[in-house]
């Protein structure tokens, strides 16, 4: 039972890194410093279906991976930066209590960040007149991004299948979290047995 939840976390998670990757590298239109794409929307949606962490690891991942196909190479490193910070900011807003209006607050929120590191670093890169020339250009992807994620995770919202796959996914995390945490508190316990064992041991043998 615990190999079965696992594998679907896995699976939606990779299903999420996947649609993020080709939603970016192939959904795209060229403008004059980069790209804008359609892998926001995966992003908003996958802010949704997956605890955070997670969320900003497939958004990390599959942008920078997304970059690197796509052949925009000096790009991974802001990408991973920029859509793990959109997807955290994303996630905080809206999946716990999960709201239309809180997706597209969330999503906006996050959308800011990334244009705004994005921002920053083609200005450092290119210098900050060419940037803000591009700044108008940036803006395309989350007019796109937030309502159309906005109304895909409304939708999921609705089928009751989702949201329980939803819920299952995140009890199976939180339990690994707890489990995890644990494991520090169990290695501390245990060792003052072994050591008051070796203080027996040295007594017995002085006597």
């Amino acid at each position: 039972m615990k190999a079965t939840k696992n594998i679907k976390t896995f699976s939606l998670t990779a299903l999420f890194a996947a649609l993020i990757l080709v939603a970016t590298a192939y959904l795209k239109i060229p403008i004059a410093l980069g790209y804008v794409h359609l892998g926001d929307v995966f992003i908003v949606t996958a802010c949704f279906m997956l605890p955070l962490p997670m969320a900003a690891g497939v958004a990390a991942v599959g942008s920078m991976l997304a970059d690197l196909i796509a052949g925009y190479v000096i790009y991974m490193p802001v990408s991973f930066f920029a859509k793990g910070v959109m997807a955290v900011l994303a996630s905080l807003v809206y999946y716990k209590k999960f709201t239309w209006l809180k997706a597209v607050v969330g999503s906006m929120a996050g959308s800011a960040a990334m244009i705004l590191a994005y921002f920053f670093f083609e200005g450092f890169m290119y210098g900050f007149p060419v940037a803000a020339a591009n700044l108008p250009a940036q803006f395309l992807q989350p007019l796109i991004a937030v309502p159309a994620g906005s109304a895909i995770c409304f939708a999921l919202s609705k089928i009751g299948y989702v949201t329980a796959l939803k819920e299952e996914i995140s009890i199976n995390y939180r339990r690994q979290d707890r489990e995890k945490r644990s494991q520090p508190d169990r290695e501390t316990v245990s060792k003052p047995v072994g050591n008051n064992e070796n203080v027996s041991e040295n007594d017995d043998r002085e006597s």
